[in-house]
């Protein structure tokens, strides 16, 4: 699917990605018709903008259109990255799955801390700290796939997200998740 198509879909079709937290559709209402009517309350309840004006989209916006189911996956391998010294306490790195723990230990930059206040980081903690990662990079994605980026993760996520300051945009950290995203798509 071309880039163009894809950014349409995700303006158009929030219920392909919406975390299963946010809306339970019995599967009755799975047909196609029925998901067209419930793409479009969704977008009206959310008041979310239906059509995607065409623009250039930057390098990083590509890549998040191109990998959009997967940004839920990278964000945990971002966060994981971000958060490995705090996980290293106590043995919680073990509770995450083998390929997030490779790539939490890879050698990329500087980590930069968080405020974490959490005596147990959680698998959502961590997901927040790479949401965060991603959201660093709002002056080179268009708003609308940033409102859209929050439904794929547990409001649970996005209430930990925003109350941590943006971090700055790291190029490596991100085009390696990708990366390890692409290569290994399915985690342990």
């Amino acid at each position: 699917m071309a880039c163009a198509e894809s950014m349409q879909a995700i303006v158009a079709e929030p219920l392909d990605y919406l975390h299963s937290q946010r809306l339970f559709v019995p599967a009755q209402f799975r047909g196609p018709e029925a998901r067209q009517v419930l793409n479009r309350i969704v977008l009206d309840g959310l008041q979310l903008q239906s059509t995607w004006p065409p623009v250039a989209l930057s390098a990083v916006a590509r890549q998040w259109v191109l990998h959009w189911r997967q940004l839920p996956r990278i964000a945990g391998l971002m966060g994981a990255w971000r958060l490995m010294p705090e996980l290293t306490r106590g043995g919680a790195l073990l509770r995450f799955p083998l390929s997030m723990r490779r790539f939490a230990s890879c050698s990329l930059s500087v980590r930069s801390a968080l405020p974490i206040d959490c005596p147990v980081i959680s698998m959502q903690v961590v997901e927040a700290a790479g949401l965060n990662a991603l959201c660093s990079w709002h002056e080179q994605v268009p708003a609308l796939l940033i409102e859209r980026l929050f439904l794929q993760f547990s409001p649970t996520v996005v209430r930990l997200y925003e109350q941590w300051p943006l971090a700055k945009p790291d190029p490596a950290l991100f085009h390696m998740a990708v990366q390890h995203a692409r290569l290994y798509p399915n985690p342990d």
